[in-house]
């Protein structure tokens, strides 16, 4: 995980297992996780999937016949 910024734990990094593992790890803890800090997670995981989708587009540009 990368560090805090002082609104719940630190944020989640790695693959989209190893944030799933981590979310899973911290949901069984005991304190509720902030709706600041679910915020900040969506939108870096949205901001991930954005990324490679824009990578998948240009490759199969880069395949298309024209």
């Amino acid at each position: 995980m990368t560090e805090t910024n002082g609104s719940g734990p630190a944020d989640l990094s790695g693959t989209v297992d190893e944030r799933l593992a981590q979310l899973t790890a911290l949901e069984s803890a005991s304190e509720p996780l902030s709706a600041q800090w679910l915020h900040r997670q969506l939108r870096s995981a949205l901001n991930a999937w954005a990324e490679d989708a824009t990578t998948v587009d240009i490759d199969l540009e880069s395949r298309t016949d024209y």
